[in-house]
């Protein structure tokens, strides 16, 4: 199967990328590798681009799963409505029935991907998935992150009209690299910019402000208390989008069961460490039985 027209040429795994129609929307998903599946979630604002570091390692292990989430990237069709993050659990089930892969082994996500992650870890029919995160968005924003994107996250700016403007904005300026600047990690220019690209488009800009703005993270941290699966979390030490100290209080409230350490790194720490966090992750699902997946 040839990679969607709309996936740019030099889109790292390109030749993985793949369209597939499912739950109202045009997915956009990589699939890598051979094994157990694991299930990739990105965070707001990010795409499946963002676990390319850690493909060479996992792959040998495992099928990665790796989708733009709902309003990201190069998955279409979502509205506003589906942004929440039980339509998008939803959204992924429908995703996970229409590939007609193997239950995954476990979730594995990035900041608000991990929320997500959760989400769907929740439903009855996921309960015991091992969820795996990096830097989980779990905290209200702290002070630096709103000063960037709390203003954009008004109605007004995540209309079509502004959405269109700040996208164009952010792709003549270096507007993007101040933003990936205040998350504490250092990022090479090559990893930087997707992000560019990404948030030169009006659709994955509005898409990423509307997610952000729709999680509803109180509800979801009164059901954790509710979950049943195997969660383990590294966090960044220099992390200045999501405080580890107010983290680590939020996670033992809710998450007692969860295995936590820090890293000294920023907030995209699986791409500034990807070959530290793919051999994490291997150490990690080296501890999940393999009767877990799903025949």
């Amino acid at each position: 199967m040839s990679p969607p027209g709309r996936v740019p040429s030099d889109w790292p795994n390109r030749a993985h990328s793949r369209s597939v129609q499912a739950g109202g929307l045009d997915w956009h998903v990589q699939t890598i590798g051979s094994g157990p599946t694991l299930l990739l979630l990105h965070g707001t604002g990010a795409s499946a681009h963002s676990w390319a570091g850690l493909v060479p390692q996992l792959a040998q292990h495992f099928t990665l799963l790796m989708p733009d989430l709902p309003g990201h990237a190069f998955t279409l069709g979502a509205r506003p409505a589906d942004l929440s993050l039980p339509r998008m659990a939803l959204a992924l089930t429908a995703m996970l029935e229409a590939l007609q892969l193997p239950a995954p082994l476990a979730v594995v996500g990035h900041s608000a991907g991990v929320a997500l992650a959760l989400r769907w870890a929740l439903d009855s029919a996921n309960r015991g998935q091992t969820v795996l995160g990096f830097n989980p968005s779990l905290v209200a924003p702290p002070a630096v992150y709103m000063d960037w994107l709390a203003p954009l996250v008004n109605p007004v700016f995540t209309s079509a009209p502004m959405a269109r403007l700040l996208s164009a904005v952010a792709g003549r300026t270096a507007l993007i690299d101040r933003l990936l600047d205040s998350t504490g990690s250092t990022l090479s220019p090559a990893l930087r910019a997707p992000y560019r690209r990404l948030f030169s488009d009006q659709n994955h800009l509005r898409g990423s402000l509307g997610f952000m703005a729709a999680a509803d993270l109180p509800a979801l941290l009164r059901d954790c208390a509710a979950a049943a699966c195997t969660t383990a979390f590294v966090l960044g030490q220099q992390d200045r989008w999501v405080a580890e100290g107010a983290l680590r209080r939020v996670i033992s409230k809710h998450l007692p069961q969860a295995a936590v350490q820090a890293w000294p790194a920023g907030h995209l720490l699986h791409e500034e460490q990807a070959p530290a966090a793919a051999t994490w992750l291997l150490q990690q699902l080296a501890k999940t039985p393999a009767h877990t997946q799903a025949p």
